[in-house]
């Protein structure tokens, strides 16, 4: 009983600090995932641009 009330406390923990930073979270995906597309696309671009000279 008591592990499992301890279980308890360390999901609502996580579930607190989830909703405290979901915001900086997604800011961080989002940049995250621009920041990818973009080298991404950079490298596409240059492999574009050397196979065609």
């Amino acid at each position: 009983m008591r592990a499992d009330l301890h279980g308890w406390a360390r999901v609502r923990r996580a579930v607190e600090w989830v909703k405290r930073y979901r915001r900086a979270l997604v800011l961080r995906a989002m940049y995250g995932a621009a920041y990818g597309a973009s080298t991404t696309g950079a490298s596409m671009l240059l492999i574009w641009l050397h196979s065609r000279f």
